[in-house]
């Protein structure tokens, strides 16, 4: 090609021969360049690859819960709807006419102290009205009702809700006594208006209720009693028309009484008997006190308990079914789910063939044969997870049964091979879960309090493994 000749049209015209060509005949196929995969989009797609795969992996593989051990106690409770017996009796009136109070139920008096009067005419209640809408109350009276109503409210539980009823009752039972006597105090000559004054023949806690039920004793107790369902109380409510022979309060007279239960379980029945004393828990206020247990039986197989009290008949005078919780065993320690305890196989070797390795491993001379055949030793390493007088339990991890190790300094040899069953845990403080046995005290069906700081045990706040079945050991 000389020089200064135009070639562009040349191009041209030869692109234009090759395109003829292509157009002509089909089997000429224009040539494209491959395009190039940088190594930097290599590793992106590599790494977005590898992303991907533990994406998928971690959503379709069980994750590991963790549980932290606290302390606790775990209980074996019974409830049960039990019969207050008392001794009381009933007192009866003298006189006709409108009877009216001068105690609050609940309170103790004593022989010969004032504790109703009977108004034959009426003019006391036409005072007691009078005297009603008048502020007749001492400062210290008032001082009274606020330390009732704060020890109430700072008492109160919402799912007691009667409590409320009795609190009404007895700050109802208060004005009355207050009214009463205030009342009574400025008449000069009761007897002459026809007003009588009652005492008290015996010394003992005053009730203003009554329900038939004041005669039962524990010998005779049937299984219809406990059923409460014809149950019924009489209130003695204040200020009410009375006939010469009528109830006007119960008194009761000793501060002993018990509460009568009925079990058809003669296992339950049959332990109250041998132990003889239990712990009982008062759902009405949650109070705890031990009682004295008697039993006997009927001919259909009802067991029937006395639980007699030395105390607490204060806060139950005015009941007659009293709910129970019988505190039958108590134990306390480290509270660990069931779901967290497993079993594991485990090795018995003699503590004479254990030894303390270069990095203060505890660990076993295995013997071991070279490629010559030749016999050796060599240290390993292995956990021991429990032990007994003279032995321990070690992992069959590293270990495996017919094989012999060696005693330090000494000619003796043990044979591996004798497997024990141990109940434990997998501790997971590590960041991975580590075998660990435990020595259950007591379990129910959802706990189990273990022993503390037991050997190569577990220890307050400590982080185990929730669900011990999504563990396979040796992974």
């Amino acid at each position: 090609m000389s020089p200064g000749r135009n070639t562009s049209g040349a191009l041209s015209c030869t692109y234009g021969i090759f395109a003829l060509r292509e157009r002509n005949n089909p089997k000429i196929i224009q040539y494209r360049r491959p395009p190039r995969i940088g190594i930097g989009l290599m590793i992106f797609l590599i790494i977005l690859a590898y992303i991907l795969i533990s994406v998928i992996l971690y959503f379709r593989s069980g994750r590991t819960e963790v549980y932290e051990v606290r302390k606790g106690a775990l209980t074996t409770n019974t409830v049960h709807k039990g019969i207050a017996l008392r001794e009381e009796h009933i007192v009866y009136s003298d006189h006709a006419g409108t009877v009216n109070y001068y105690n609050k139920e609940g309170d103790r008096v004593a022989v010969g102290s004032l504790a109703y009067t009977v108004d034959e005419r009426g003019q006391l209640q036409e005072r007691l009205a009078r005297n009603a809408q008048e502020d007749s109350y001492s400062e210290n009276d008032l001082q009274n009702f606020r330390q009732d109503a704060i020890r109430f409210a700072g008492n109160f539980n919402p799912a007691s809700f009667s409590s409320v009823y009795d609190y009404r009752s007895s700050a109802v039972s208060t004005v009355q006594k207050l009214t009463n006597r205030s009342v009574l105090h400025d008449i000069e000559s009761p007897e002459e208006e026809g007003i009588y004054l009652c005492t008290a023949d015996d010394t003992g806690e005053i009730v203003y209720s009554m329900d038939g039920c004041e005669d039962y004793a524990f010998g005779n107790l049937t299984k219809e009693d406990f059923d409460g369902t014809g149950y019924s109380k009489t209130a003695l409510a204040n200020g009410r028309s009375i006939g010469a022979g009528d109830p006007v309060y119960k008194v009761i007279t000793e501060v002993d009484w018990s509460v009568a239960i009925m079990t058809d379980s003669e296992e339950e029945a049959e332990m109250l008997s041998r132990e003889g004393f239990v712990k009982v828990r008062f759902l009405k206020n949650n109070a705890v006190s031990w009682a004295q247990a008697t039993v006997r039986s009927d001919e259909e197989g009802n067991y029937f308990v006395n639980l007699l009290f030395h105390n607490s008949m204060e806060a139950f005078s005015a009941d007659r079914f009293v709910d129970v919780e019988l505190i039958l065993e108590e134990q306390s320690g480290l509270k660990v789910p069931n779901s967290a305890i497993t079993k594991g196989k485990f090795f018995l070797i003699p503590k004479d063939f254990v030894q303390q390795g270069s990095r203060n491993q505890l660990g076993v001379m295995l013997e071991i044969y070279t490629e010559n055949n030749e016999k050796s030793v060599q240290f390993v390493a292995t956990t021991t997870y429990g032990e007994t007088e003279d032995r321990y339990y070690v992992d069959d991890s590293v270990l495996r049964a017919g094989e012999i190790i060696d005693k330090p300094n000494s000619a003796d040899q043990f044979e591996i091979g004798e497997q024990v069953e141990l109940i434990g845990v997998y501790y997971i403080n590590r960041g991975y879960p580590d075998f660990r046995q435990v020595n259950i005290l007591y379990q129910n069906e959802e706990y189990a309090i273990v022993s503390p700081n037991s050997f190569n045990g577990l220890q307050e706040y400590d982080y185990i493994v929730l669900h011990a079945d999504s563990i396979r050991r040796g992974n």
